[in-house]
């Protein structure tokens, strides 16, 4: 996927290691970890540096391309695309508390779903979100993506499965 996107507001590129701080920052957050399933809670500056050497070793492999979401403040979230075996691409996002409502996931993921129609060929996309996050399911929704079911899904922060809403976009050539 292209090293960098922009859109209207944001720059989406590689995460660097001078993110760490700000992104443990914004990620030590109950109302943001609860709602991901990989974030783990409370959140430290080590966890933020080793997520960022992962994320980039995931990169050089095409195996996950994640994408840090900045603004004129700086670095706001993450957002980005992962490969699985059976050949759908699930999209994954966050944004930092103070800057929700601002329309930010929607507008970094779907620069995230065009780079990964455009890299890997990806028609079958597919994410969900935890039942009782509606913001995360509008931004979805928003996108083009639809409910195909519900599922048990581990949240870290939580330390439990938590109801989760998957669903699916499939893009056709136009």
């Amino acid at each position: 996927m292209q090293e960098e996107l922009r859109t209207e507001r944001l720059l989406l590129r590689p995460l660097r290691e001078t993110d760490a701080e700000r992104l443990a920052a914004l990620a030590n957050n109950w109302n943001v970890a609860r709602m991901l399933a990989r974030m783990p809670f409370p959140y430290t500056l080590d966890m933020a540096q080793n997520w960022i050497t992962r994320q980039n070793a995931m990169r050089a492999d095409g195996e996950e391309f994640v994408y840090a979401v900045a603004n004129d403040d700086g670095f706001i979230g993450g957002c980005g695309v992962q490969a699985h075996a059976d050949g759908t691409h699930e999209i994954g996002y966050w944004v930092g508390e103070p800057y929700w409502n601002r329309g930010y996931a929607s507008e970094a993921a779907g620069a995230v779903l065009d780079a990964a129609v455009e890299r890997f060929g990806a028609q079958t996309l597919i994410s969900g979100h935890f039942a009782e996050n509606h913001a995360s399911g509008r931004v979805l929704t928003k996108l083009g993506f639809r409910y195909t079911g519900e599922e048990q899904r581990w949240c870290v922060a939580r330390q439990e499965k938590v109801h989760c809403l998957t669903m699916r976009l499939v893009r056709t050539e136009t």
